[in-house]
């Protein structure tokens, strides 16, 4: 039973952690908030990685149509709530090996060096200096100049692809991503079975001689990797038939955008409003031409000498929406005020008085395009 004196939203936590507290416990909010920020930084400081993603949430009116996508942040509010519940899930573990319980961990082992290689050269193509990714340190000195740049998130989820996927095991291996030898899941029994196992094992010091702790850990393995396919795949119904509502009202939006990726059928974009990428098609680029240059890396109108590269800010509207394949097709929403241009010299025709722009040009490539799966919280 929970006795609460005071409930609060993330939002009203944050709002009075900014300004002086008022009664005793604002008082103790503001004091709990000083001692997880100093939790917070020794963390980092002792090679926890920052992962974390926007997230996005979908609000449904009562027909369950969407009414917006909602982006939501972790502030100072989710960090203290979260550096807390990590504090307990070490101590938890660290009692559970001491008494050499039988009981469940929660691992997160270290990346292939093969898998990190790989990802060491697809960042390094972009022009992104990339230390030893086998030295912790280096890894957070990558995350954190990655925060600064326009693709920074696209080659962040990269990074994040290229680890091993979180587990349970009844082995102690440790997290790699929070560089925490000891570490467990404990703080919410009441949703998440693997907490619940954890507390039979911490209160009630045996379990049933029948029950296997082994198979418990695979099964939950399995069954949490099946509710977050789940939750994606509802996210992706939702947000598909909202587009596909904009295409079917012939006026749909217009959203920020960048370019994390230039191909020879199109250049793929982040959107992060609605938190997944898309393609912008050959076949959708209406105002020119377009070449792709593979030395540059970039598309270049063969007419306006209008150049789209990697990290390009644009504005986009959905094209053509495939829930099948589950797949967005987007098209630039308008041209940028300037143009870059490349010197060129102008010719006169045969006629007087009409000159023309010389262009060199080469033969149409492939324009096959593709799109990427959306991109909903890739977060453990």
């Amino acid at each position: 039973m929970i006795h609460s004196k005071q409930r609060f939203n993330y939002k009203e936590v944050f709002a009075l952690l900014k300004r002086e507290p008022r009664d005793p416990i604002e008082h103790m909010l503001q004091q709990a908030n000083a001692l997880a920020q100093r939790i917070r930084r020794l963390r980092f400081e002792a090679g926890s990685l920052d992962l974390d993603f926007p997230e996005t949430k979908i609000r449904l009116d009562e027909r369950g149509r969407v009414l917006r996508v909602q982006r939501v942040e972790n502030d100072i509010s989710h960090h203290l709530i979260e550096e807390y519940m990590l504090l307990a899930n070490e101590a938890v573990a660290a009692r559970l090996m001491r008494e050499q319980q039988r009981a469940i961990y929660r691992v997160h082992e270290a990346p292939d060096e093969k898998r990190l290689q790989e990802y060491h050269e697809e960042v390094t193509s972009h022009h992104v200096p990339c230390g030893n990714l086998r030295e912790r340190g280096e890894v957070q000195r990558l995350l954190q100049h990655l925060n600064t740049l326009p693709i920074g998130q696209a080659l962040k989820i990269g990074f994040l692809r290229s680890l091993m996927r979180a587990r349970y095991a009844i082995e102690p291996l440790g997290h790699y991503g929070l560089a925490k030898a000891e570490y467990t899941h404990f703080t919410s029994p009441i949703r998440r079975y693997a907490d619940l196992v954890v507390h039979r094992a911490l209160f009630q010091q045996s379990h049933d001689p029948k029950y296997s702790v082994k198979q418990t850990a695979e099964h939950i393995t399995d069954t949490e990797r099946n509710s977050a396919d789940a939750e994606r795949a509802s996210k992706d119904v939702k947000l598909f038939a909202f587009l596909q509502a904009q295409l079917d009202s012939s006026a749909p939006q217009r959203y920020a955008a960048v370019v994390t990726d230039v191909r020879h059928f199109g250049c793929f974009v982040d959107v992060t409003e609605l938190g997944m990428s898309g393609v912008v098609p050959l076949s959708e680029l209406k105002d020119d031409f377009y070449l792709f240059e593979p030395t540059r890396n970039h598309l270049i109108g063969r007419r306006t000498r209008r150049i789209i590269r990697l990290g390009d800010k644009v504005e986009v509207q959905v094209a053509k929406v495939d829930t099948f394949k589950k797949q967005v097709d987007f098209r630039l929403a308008k041209a940028p005020a300037t143009r870059n241009r490349l010197s060129s010299r102008p010719l006169r025709d045969k006629r007087p008085g009409r000159p023309v722009l010389s262009v060199r040009w080469r033969p149409t490539l492939n324009r096959r395009h593709t799109t990427q799966k959306p991109l909903l919280n890739p977060k453990d």
